[in-house]
């Protein structure tokens, strides 16, 4: 007997398709609340995910509940890595889904990590495709490092799709007018900790964290997949789209859907002022790169007492530093010699290990460079250095010093 029709463009196929799966300890009730919910939503996000000719690689981050991932791979020319977030450590998520109504069955692997601190495990250039859908909304603190990954991971020209729900969208608008709150309730019994949502976002803040980071927007969009709940909120809806919108140049849809491209400029850790408290964020160090260039990775790399980005005549990123500058690195490999590129000061430029408050003097130079001229300053590392150990180079003047870039070789 030949399996029911299935069409991306009829809902009605979709939930049939969805429903018919089982599992163990499966919840009939709470599966098709799941389904009847999320089904717009998942609609839309195929209609973002590009379906190219040549078989492609995809990585979905936070694949569980799998059906997203279901659609993906009836829908869409990729195979699938999946990804999931234990809270209780374990490495990996195993779930088996059988649907005797349409004959198939599988077993859906994900591999478990911190999205937003880890070091995704898959080599560079490896994906042509990477959906994260319903998961930026609920990081806790640093979505940039989630970038950073999804960036490097990414081929050149590859695409990432992301949906999460709008901050400004005109139900929650409605509710706060009424004195209701629009925060998420609390999420006991969820399965998955930090299930609540932490941070939404507008579409102006997503889109300029995404261009800010270096891809480019090809497609972004507020887009309604709820229908009102009563005339009066369709009524409201209606002005905040089409009169309040003109206005303000606001986006009030229930959520937002972009699509974004890798391209061969490389990644930049942007934070934009809008998401992070700049006064914090002088507190934040986390190196992970072998060379800094500033206006690109230099914020988790540098401590405080660095002046704003400023850029020469010709274009070129720098900042200035108090009379102590401070840059961390994390070299992984074994080096001879440190380079700073620098203007506008004289001092010592100075590479050490800290060891946790025992320093270990590596090298040092003297420096006199003049202003408004760029000087590549080598530090000698001695055979102390230790590969994994962060480098920290000091440079260390009498009223501060422009600094462009940091290497090591």
């Amino acid at each position: 007997m030949q399996p029911p029709p299935v069409s991306e463009r009829d809902p009605e196929s979709l939930e049939r398709y969805l429903l018919s799966f089982r599992w163990p300890y499966r919840n009939e009730e709470v599966h098709r609340i799941l389904v009847n919910g999320g089904l717009p939503l998942w609609r839309q996000v195929l209609r973002f995910v590009p379906n190219p000719k040549e078989r492609g690689r995809a990585l979905e981050l936070g694949s569980p509940p799998f059906h997203i991932t279901l659609l993906l791979q009836r829908f869409r020319n990729y195979d699938l890595v999946l990804t999931g977030y234990a809270a209780d450590g374990r490495p990996e998520l195993r779930q088996q889904l059988e649907s005797p109504e349409f004959g198939e069955t599988y077993e859906f692997v994900c591999t478990c990590f911190n999205a937003e601190a880890d070091t995704f495990p898959y080599p560079d250039n490896s994906f042509d495709l990477v959906t994260w859908c319903e998961v930026i909304e609920h990081l806790t603190e640093n979505p940039v490092h989630t970038l950073a990954e999804i960036h490097r991971v990414l081929k050149p020209g590859g695409a990432l799709v992301i949906s999460t729900p709008n901050a400004s969208r005109a139900d929650s608008i409605a509710n706060f007018l009424a004195g209701r709150n629009i925060y998420d309730p609390y999420h006991l019994g969820a399965p998955l900790k930090g299930s609540r949502h932490s941070r939404e976002y507008t579409l102006a803040e997503l889109t300029d964290l995404l261009e800010g980071c270096g891809y480019t927007i090809e497609r972004a969009a507020d887009i309604d997949i709820y229908p009102p709940a009563s005339r009066n909120r369709r009524i409201f809806r209606w002005l905040m789209n089409n009169v309040v919108s003109r206005i303000t140049g606001g986006h009030y849809r229930y959520h937002l859907f972009v699509r974004a491209r890798k391209t061969d400029a490389p990644f930049r850790w942007y934070f934009p002022p809008s998401l992070f408290d700049l006064g914090h964020l002088a507190f934040y160090m986390a190196p992970r790169h072998p060379e800094v260039t500033f206006g690109i990775n230099d914020v988790p790399h540098i401590a405080m007492g660095w002046g704003d980005l400023q850029r020469d005549p010709s274009g070129r990123a720098y900042r200035r530093s108090g009379q102590v500058g401070d840059i961390y690195l994390l070299v992984r490999e074994p080096r001879t010699a440190a380079t700073v590129t620098l203007a506008g000061g004289r001092g010592e430029a100075q590479a050490w290990h800290d060891n946790g408050g025992n320093l270990v003097l590596l090298g040092s130079t003297r420096f006199d460079a003049p202003p408004g001229r760029w000087t590549d300053v080598t530090i000698p590392l001695s055979a102390d250095f230790e590969p994994g150990n962060p480098l920290h180079i000091r440079l260390d003047t009498e009223a501060g010093v422009d600094v462009h870039r940091v290497t090591t070789t």
